[in-house]
């Protein structure tokens, strides 16, 4: 699942919102929903006196769940199981609890191989309608992290699937109405690849894999979804030398799964946007820093980056012109969307504390704004708009009365993550 130097932690926040509409329905939405306990503080104290002294309930890292007790219909009985896992001083440890009546019971234990629980997921990945547990580890002795699947019957809890991995992500990719899994196994500078795996009655086997660049710094976003109207595939951020990176785009092809881009011929930028399905249209989009007119030769840390926005163009390439253009600012919490009638006629002049964009034929200054410290708009020594706050500061939209129009192309990046829960 790669900046300027603060925006790496900002922009993981927004990985999520670039997964893309799976293709066929989610497992919770056609399984019977599980009677909730009418008590979950009962549940808790059953759970607190369980744990050892001294551990500690786990969240997995890679989520935006807040909760740490996981509620699911596993085996789709109409019964509920609880799923949670806690951190010992040595290891990892998961319990499964069933519900009858009033009281929770243990059913049966796991032992995660790290000591930290990277990711957590349920997903009918058997395509039998009960979920499995897809639990991925790391910090081990003898992996980076690894991904252990478990499965519910007959009140068993066994284990389907073992592997070690650098990334992992739950799709259709191969578009058969069943789920698969997908792994990205790297070696830096040594070997890379990507493996699909699919449950077949048995076990998991690979349906697909090919090869990637070992010579990056690692994946630090993929997104899953259509990149065409009809066809799904998967997005690979990679970060390469010390702000750039890479994209490179998988998909099934006749059966095999194939990359869309020459390893010689990867959509490039200066920067680590995110690429995936970022205006919400149903298909997935590439992303491209730019400089603008004017900022080409500005250092690296001082240029401000227009993200540009592309469509894969069906054969080794992207499309012509960009589907739509943004200026980020996650610092200050809010982003611009450029507007298309611009084109390339415009350029940026910053300074420490303001941004101006202007019409570089005539120089006319089309808005501007400063950040500035949160006492001094409090004191009413400043007038504007305000489109971004933070604790200390806030930053102000300067906005000539015939340029009004441009107000609305502000945004506050929490209506990104708006997006992002809607989709959960």
């Amino acid at each position: 699942m790669t900046f300027t130097r603060w925006a790496p932690a900002l922009l993981c926040m927004l990985t999520m919102l670039c997964s893309g509409c799976s293709l066929i329905q989610d497992p919770q939405s056609y399984m019977r929903k599980p009677k909730l306990p009418e008590d979950k503080a009962s549940l808790n104290h059953v759970i607190e006196q369980a744990i050892p002294a001294g551990a500690s309930i786990l969240r997995p890292k890679r989520s935006n769940d807040p909760a740490s007790i996981y509620i699911k219909d596993l085996d789709n009985d109409g019964n509920p199981e609880a799923v949670v896992f806690y951190k010992t001083q040595d290891a990892i440890k998961g319990m499964l609890w069933t519900r009858s009546g009033d009281t929770w019971t243990l059913v049966s234990e796991m032992t995660g191989d790290g000591y930290e629980l990277d990711s957590l997921q349920f997903e009918d990945l058997t395509n039998d309608g009960r979920l499995e547990i897809v639990a991925g580890y790391s910090g081990g002795i003898r992996l980076s992290m690894g991904l252990v699947i478990y499965h519910l019957d007959g009140g068993k809890l066994t284990t389907l699937y073992q592997s070690p991995y650098n990334e992992m992500i739950i799709d259709d990719l191969n578009q058969d109405q069943q789920k698969d899994i997908t792994l990205v196994t790297m070696e830096r500078n040594v070997s890379s690849k990507i493996t699909t795996f699919q449950y077949n009655g048995k076990d998991f086997q690979p349906i697909g894999s090919v090869p990637l660049d070992p010579y990056v710094n690692g994946y630090y976003n993929i997104a899953a979804g259509y990149v065409t109207e009809s066809i799904r595939g998967l997005l690979l951020d990679a970060g390469v030398g010390a702000h750039s990176s890479t994209t490179q785009l998988v998909r099934f092809d006749g059966g095999q799964l194939v990359k869309a881009f020459p390893d010689n011929k990867l959509p490039f930028r200066s920067g680590s946007a995110l690429s995936g399905d970022i205006n919400q249209d149903g298909i997935m989009e590439i992303s491209i820093d730019m400089a603008p007119k004017g900022s080409e030769s500005e250092a690296y840390a001082y240029t401000p980056w227009i993200t540009e926005y592309y469509r894969w163009d069906g054969q080794e390439g992207l499309s012509k012109t960009p589907l739509y253009r943004r200026y980020y600012d996650y610092l200050n919490g809010f982003y611009l969307e450029i507007p298309a009638e611009w084109k390339d006629a415009f350029g940026v002049k910053r300074t420490e504390n303001t941004h101006r964009f202007y019409f570089t034929d005539t120089d006319t200054t089309i808005f501007e704004w400063e950040t500035i410290p949160k006492e001094s708009w409090d004191s009413g020594d400043i007038q504007g708009k305000v489109i971004g706050r933070t604790d200390k500061t806030v930053t102000v939209l300067h906005l000539p009365s015939d340029n009004s129009k441009y107000a609305d192309n502000f945004h506050s990046v929490t209506e990104l993550q708006r997006e992002e829960n809607s989709d959960e």
